[in-house]
C-alpha cells in the first residue's frame, strides 16, 4: 500500500482497521440509541422500511422461542408464548435451549455477535492496494452488514464461524467441518460449504461422505417432522424490499401484472436453467482465473460462491444474508486482469450490499409493498445484477468442482488443487 504513512503503519492499519472501525461503529450506534433514540429508529428503517426501537430483535425472538420450547410449547405453531408467531429456525437450534437464556439476554448476545463479526473482519484476506482495501471496507460496513448486526441475526455469527473455518490450517480441517456442521444445524444453508470437501483425497472424501450420510440420516430419523415444519414456514414476502433470490424477479413481475398469476415459480426455474447454460461455458474462464489466485483468496471465493448460489436458488433470502458476498471480494479484487466481467464483479457485489440506500431514496423509508414508478428501474437493475452474479458464481463453483474431480481421478492420496499451492 502506498501513501503518506510508513509501511509498517499502513500494514497495521490494513490488518486491524476493519475490526477497529467495527468497534467504533457499534459504540457509535449504542450512543445514538441512548441519547438520540429518534435518530436511531430513523436509521433502523433504512434496510427494510421497518422502525426498530430496540436492537437485536431476531436474537430476542430466538431466545424467546427457546424459553417457550422449554415450557413444552409447540413453537412451530402460532402461540401466545411467541406473541402469535412461530419459531422459523431449525429444531436442532432448540436443542441448545437447555441453556437458561431468555429475551433479557439479547443485548449481551447481540454485542457478542457484533464482536464476532469484527473479529472475522480481521481474518479476511486484506487487499494490498488502497482502493481495493477501501472497496472491501465499504462492503464490510454496508447496510446489509448493519442489517444483520442490528437485527442480531444468526447470519452474523455464522459468517464469523465460516471465516474462522476457512482460515484454519489444513491439519485442523476437522474443526472446519465441525463449524460448517454447526452452521448447517442452525440455518441449513451452510451445508453448501461441504462442497469444499472435494479438496480431500479419495479415501478421506469417502469417509466424510459416509459420515455425512450417516449423520444426516440420524438427524432425519430423530427430527424429520420438525425439520419439515421449519422449512415449510421459512418466511417469504415482497420482492421489492430487502430480499434476494430466484423467485424475486418473477414474483415481482407477477405482482405488477406482467406475468400470469401462478407462473412465477416456473419462470424462475426456467431462468435458473438459463443461468446454468451461461455458467457451463464460463467455467473455462473461471478455471484459468482460479489458478492465478493465492490459496486463501481462492478458498474464500469458492466458499462464498457456494453459499450465494445455494441461497439464491433455494429460497427468498432477507438481505442480511448478502454479507456472505464479503467472502468473495478478496479474490474478485485480484481478477481484474482476466476481462471486463471480472473487473465488474467487485463493483456489482458492493452495489448489491449497498442497494438499500438508493432503494430508500427512491421509495422512501416506509417502502410500500408495491414500488413507486421511480423505484421500478432500479429494482430491475438489482434483479439483473443478482442473476448475473449468481451465474458467474455458479460458473466458479463448476470450475472448482471440475478441477477437483480431475485431480481425484489422477491422484491417489495427496490432496492438491486451489487450496494447497
Amino acid at each position: 500500500m502506498c501513501g503518506p504513512f510508513p509501511p509498517g503503519l499502513t500494514d497495521r492499519l490494513r490488518r486491524y482497521g476493519l475490526g477497529l472501525l467495527c468497534l467504533a461503529l457499534v459504540l457509535g450506534f449504542a450512543l445514538l440509541h441512548a441519547v438520540a433514540p429518534h435518530a436511531y429508529v430513523w436509521l433502523s428503517r433504512l434496510p427494510d422500511g421497518v422502525a426498530k426501537p430496540h436492537p437485536f430483535i431476531d436474537l430476542r425472538a430466538i431466545l424467546q422461542g427457546g424459553a417457550c420450547w422449554r415450557r413444552g410449547v409447540d413453537v412451530y405453531a402460532p402461540s401466545a408464548c411467541l406473541g402469535g408467531g412461530v419459531f422459523n429456525y431449525s429444531p436442532l437450534l432448540l436443542r441448545l435451549a437447555w441453556l437458561p437464556l431468555g429475551p433479557r439476554d439479547a443485548l449481551a448476545g447481540g454485542l457478542l455477535f457484533c464482536a464476532a463479526y469484527g473479529a472475522a473482519l480481521l481474518l479476511l484476506p486484506a487487499p494490498a492496494r488502497g482502493w481495493r482495501f477501501a472497496l472491501l471496507a465499504g462492503a464490510a460496513f454496508s447496510p446489509a452488514a448493519y442489517y444483520a448486526l442490528e437485527q442480531g441475526n444468526l447470519d452474523a455469527p455464522i459468517f464469523a464461524a465460516t471465516v474462522l473455518a476457512l482460515r484454519l490450517p489444513w491439519r485442523l480441517r476437522g474443526l472446519s467441518y465441525a463449524l460448517f456442521a454447526a452452521g448447517a444445524a442452525a440455518k441449513f444453508y451452510p451445508a453448501a460449504l461441504f462442497s469444499l470437501a472435494l479438496r480431500e483425497n479419495r479415501r478421506s472424501l469417502a469417509v466424510l461422505t459416509g459420515l455425512g450420510l450417516a449423520v444426516s440420516g440420524l438427524v432425519l430419523a430423530l427430527y424429520g417432522p420438525a425439520l419439515l415444519a421449519a422449512i415449510s414456514i421459512i418466511p417469504s414476502g415482497t420482492p421489492f424490499r430487502a430480499s434476494f433470490g430466484r423467485i424475486d424477479l418473477f414474483r415481482g413481475l407477477a405482482w405488477l401484472h406482467r406475468l400470469p398469476p401462478g407462473t412465477a415459480a416456473a419462470w424462475s426455474w426456467g431462468m435458473a436453467l438459463a443461468a446454468l447454460a451461461v455458467a457451463l461455458p464460463r467455467r473455462r474462464g473461471w478455471s484459468a482465473a482460479l489458478t492465478t489466485l493465492p490459496a486463501t483468496e481462492a478458498r474464500f471465493l469458492i466458499a462464498g460462491a457456494a453459499i450465494i448460489v445455494f441461497c439464491f436458488m433455494a429460497a427468498q433470502n432477507i438481505e442480511y444474508r448478502a454479507i456472505f458476498l464479503l467472502l468473495t471480494l478478496p479474490g474478485l479484487l485480484r481478477l481484474d486482469k482476466h476481462g471486463w466481467s471480472f473487473r465488474l464483479l467487485p463493483w456489482s457485489v458492493t452495489l448489491l450490499l449497498w442497494e438499500a440506500v438508493p432503494r430508500a431514496l427512491l421509495a422512501g423509508l416506509r417502502q410500500p409493498t408495491l414500488p413507486p414508478p421511480a423505484l421500478l428501474g432500479f429494482w430491475l437493475l438489482r434483479e439483473v445484477l443478482w442473476w448475473w452474479l449468481t451465474a458467474e458464481f455458479l460458473a466458479a463453483s463448476l470450475a472448482f468442482v471440475t478441477q477437483e474431480f480431475q485431480r481425484l481421478r489422477h491422484e491417489k492420496l495427496t490432496p492438491r488443487g486451489i487450496t494447497h499451492k
